[in-house]
């Protein structure tokens, strides 16, 4: 849900020197972070004054400042995502810090036509230089990247597993057993991934390039991490500024244009990890949205009367849908699975 802004345009403008009519008379405020552009010249570039919240990571304010700046740093040379300006320290008028960046004009994605942009959006980062592992620091680089994913979904999925209804819980636990069965595996090859690549996180431009907005929480591991986070039924139809809709034919071609956007001999690492790695997010992103329909007065929420709230119900709702979680499950499982070879040729 999103809350009410952590600081005080004037208080922001006093912390940056700027004049107060350099900001807009209210942020555009999220759950993690509020959004404030700043026009420090008249007729000059705009940047974005990122104001982060909390961590989704559990970090220290100032460990999670370094590791968002670290996040933008590493990703710039890719073009894909937004340069890094300057960093607000943390304090007490500033009790997580904040970040200065680029301000991304653009549209939200249409889909499924902007779906080959994202692609090669992702593509961009995938292929930069991967720092020997002593200097990925801070970064997340986990040794056992599948085991990881499982303790997220599972430490999200144990605390309210008896709330679930049976067909629910059945179904959760058997995709949860199938993914453990590939975590004896040898660790997919690491790239950079950003790892919240749903498409409401991008931004087309007039260019037709995609530039992803929200870099706060990137890990080193597969890039089929972030192929599948854009591409899963529960991330399509996540944001509600993303319109369209997209069916297997575009699934396909996303996953194309990434290929042909990268080296073969990093598809070739990536391909035999595709489609664990979609069942792995999934289970993330499902076990998740279980967990706040469980903690949640969901009928009071979808009776909201801020649009956002009842908006969020409706999508975290469906999502724990056990109709839905068929329909996703159908994408790796089943007579009408994605193959490795149909996804990343």
């Amino acid at each position: 849900m999103v809350d009410e802004p952590s600081l005080s345009r004037a208080t922001l403008a006093s912390i940056l020197g700027v004049a107060v009519e350099r900001l807009p008379e209210a942020p555009l405020a999220g759950r993690v972070h509020d959004h404030w552009r700043l026009q420090p010249k008249p007729g000059g570039p705009a940047l974005m004054v990122r104001i982060p919240k909390l961590s989704h990571l559990g970090l220290s304010p100032r460990a999670a400042l370094i590791y968002e700046a670290q996040a933008f740093r590493r990703g710039e040379p890719s073009g894909s995502t937004p340069r890094l300006h300057g960093l607000l320290r943390v304090g007490r008028r500033l009790p997580w810090g904040g970040l200065v960046v680029d301000a991304i004009d653009g549209r939200p994605p249409h889909l499924p036509d902007d779906l080959p942009a994202l692609g090669r959006a992702l593509a961009g980062v995938h292929g930069l230089p991967v720092p020997v592992p002593a200097r990925r620091r801070p970064l997340l680089d986990p040794m056992d990247p599948v085991g990881y994913l499982l303790q997220v979904a599972r430490g999200q999925l144990d605390p309210i597993r008896d709330t679930l209804t049976a067909s629910v819980r059945r179904l959760l636990e058997t995709e949860m057993a199938a993914a453990a069965a590939t975590a004896d595996q040898s660790r997919p090859a690491p790239r950079l991934t950003l790892a919240d690549t749903h498409p409401g996180n991008f931004r087309i431009r007039l260019d037709g390039t995609a530039v992803m907005l929200d870099v706060e929480r990137p890990v080193y591991d597969s890039p089929a991490v972030d192929l599948a986070h854009a591409s899963l039924p529960t991330s399509l139809n996540w944001d509600p500024a993303v319109t369209g809709t997209a069916q297997r034919s575009d699934i396909i071609g996303f996953h194309n244009a990434w290929t042909t956007a990268m080296p073969r001999p990093v598809v070739d690492t990536v391909r035999p990890h595709i489609l664990a790695y979609r069942r792995l997010i999934w289970l993330r992103t499902t076990t998740w949205a279980c967990a706040w329909a469980a903690r949640t007065d969901v009928a009071a929420a979808l009776a909201s009367s801020k649009p956002d709230v009842a908006d969020q119900a409706r999508r975290l709702a469906r999502f724990a849908d056990p109709a839905m979680m068929e329909a996703a499950r159908e994408q790796w499982s089943g007579p009408k699975a994605f193959t490795a070879e149909e996804l990343v040729p």
